[in-house]
């Protein structure tokens, strides 16, 4: 498969028709059809259904579109590195963190990394832990760093850190002097959480939704910080990392409270597709981290779940 073949056979799928995907990549639809009928019969099954509305895909042919995609996405990457190499770049490492991962120390080695490496190029960009692992696993990252709240799947992880998951409440709330609390006991009050699409989010609405108990989310908030600002100006309680209160407890009038649930003890963790994989530079950054991981006892390779959105929804991982 050549790369215009993949970039016509992606467009008109998009497309849904022949002819507009050959006028969106100028090229005559009598061109477009011959290529696809070429892959067809590379492939040996068909890839699409012929119809008077256009064309769709066959099951083949969407299992098709996933490798066409990571094809151009790799000749993308390759473009993009080759660019930074005239440039006088050196390397070049794409990364997507989690909230928790850039509280618990990430940016310090990070600086640390690039201090002795001033030719390369370091992309860090702050996502949410499920777009983390499907940047991952389809090549759009190299390198995720995000809490392991996922089954056992596809992905390999090694541990970066660890922490607590707490309850921030206000200094004169009813748990406040409390020395721990189990989630289901949060759920008398009204709860400030994190976006839909945090992994954190849809592990509360999870274990919410097994015990059968009503939770009254009053308002949802992208990110650590706003979410104890929230707290703060009393809005209701929310979960947040043990590692918070150092910086947001004062700030905010909050205290953190242990959660006692066995779910609430996760590990930060470096995702890659395949370590041995990855370029140089990027194989260095993962080195670097687990050099500087502070997990004491925990070098295996562990798996992660393909991030099909199905596999984050209301369920709690597994007992450590």
């Amino acid at each position: 498969m050549d790369p215009v073949s993949a970039r016509l056979f992606v467009a008109t799928i998009e497309t849904g028709s022949i002819a507009k995907a050959a006028e969106r990549e100028h090229i005559v639809p009598s061109a477009v059809s011959k290529r696809l009928s070429e892959l067809e019969a590379l492939v040996g099954t068909p890839l699409f259904e012929r119809g008077l509305r256009g064309v769709r895909p066959t099951p083949a042919g969407e299992a098709f579109e996933h490798h066409a995609r990571m094809v151009l996405r790799m000749l993308d990457r390759m473009e993009d590195e080759m660019s930074d190499y005239a440039e006088g770049v050196r390397g070049h490492v794409r990364v997507r963190a989690s909230a928790s991962s850039l509280t618990a120390g990430l940016p310090a080695d990070i600086r640390d990394f690039l201090r002795e490496r001033t030719h390369l190029r370091l992309d860090l960009e702050e996502i949410e832990t499920p777009g983390i692992v499907r940047d991952v696993a389809e090549g759009r990252a190299d390198i995720g760093i995000g809490p392991n709240l996922f089954i056992p799947g596809t992905l390999q992880l090694f541990p970066y850190r660890s922490y607590d998951l707490c309850v921030a409440v206000p200094e004169g709330h009813p748990l406040a002097q409390r020395p721990s609390v189990s989630y289901l006991e949060t759920l008398e009050y009204d709860q400030v959480e994190q976006t839909t699409g945090s992994v954190l989010a849809q592990l509360m609405d999870g274990v919410a939704r097994q015990a059968s108990v009503m939770k009254r989310t009053r308002i949802r908030v992208r990110g650590f910080d706003t979410l104890c600002r929230m707290v703060g100006a009393g809005m209701g309680i929310g979960l947040a990392p043990s590692v918070m209160e150092a910086s947001l407890g004062g700030r905010y009038g909050l205290r953190f409270i242990p959660l006692t649930d066995h779910w609430a003890r996760p590990q930060i963790c470096i995702m890659v597709r395949d370590v041995d994989s990855l370029s140089c530079a990027a194989r260095d950054f993962v080195e670097h981290l687990r050099a500087r991981s502070l997990v004491p006892g925990r070098t295996e390779t562990l798996r992660v779940a393909h991030p099909d959105h199905a596999a984050f929804r209301g369920r709690p991982p597994a007992a450590r």
